[in-house]
C-alpha cells in the first residue's frame, strides 16, 4: 500500500479530501524505478474541473500506453488545503504516486481558459519550482 502525502489528520480536517488521494478506477499505478521518464500533467484548477477535462484523460492514456513513462495527475488543491500546505511546508504532489512534483522529470501545464493563469503560479510555488534563476542558470519554465 502506497503512503499518501497528506495525513488523516489533514484530511480529515479539509473540504472533499478525496480529491487528493488518487486510486480512482482506471488510474494508472507503475513502478517508479522501471519507467525511464517520469511526467506531472498539471491542470490548473480543482480536481473536479480537470479530471473531466477529455483532452486530459486523452493524453494521460496516450502517455500512459507508453512503457517507458508514468504520466501522473496534478491538479491545484482548494483555499483550504493551499492554506495547510503553506503552514506546514507540503510540497505539491501528484495524485498516482503521492510524490512531489520535483522529484518528476517534467511538468507539463495545460491552459484552458484565462481565470487559471494564476493558478500555475500557485502550482509552480507549491511544487518548488521557481519562476526566476539568476547567474546564468536556466529557467524553470520552457515557453513553448
Amino acid at each position: 500500500m502506497r503512503k499518501l502525502a497528506l495525513s488523516d489528520e489533514i484530511l480529515l480536517s479539509i473540504e472533499k479530501p478525496a480529491r487528493y488521494i488518487g486510486n480512482e478506477v482506471n488510474s494508472v499505478m507503475k513502478d517508479k524505478d522501471k519507467v525511464e521518464i517520469r511526467f506531472a500533467m498539471g491542470f490548473p484548477d480543482v480536481y473536479e474541473i480537470g479530471m473531466s477535462h477529455l483532452g486530459i484523460q486523452i493524453l494521460y492514456d496516450m502517455f500512459n500506453k507508453r512503457e517507458d513513462v508514468w504520466c501522473e495527475r496534478v491538479y491545484s488543491p482548494w483555499v483550504d488545503l493551499d492554506r495547510v500546505m503553506r503552514e506546514q511546508h507540503i510540497p505539491l504532489f501528484a495524485l498516482e504516486s503521492q510524490d512531489p512534483i520535483l522529484d518528476f522529470d517534467f511538468l507539463g501545464l495545460t491552459l484552458q481558459y484565462e481565470m487559471c493563469y494564476t493558478n500555475i503560479l500557485q502550482i509552480l510555488e507549491l511544487s518548488g519550482i521557481p519562476l526566476w534563476q539568476r547567474n546564468g542558470e536556466t529557467a524553470g519554465i520552457i515557453p513553448l
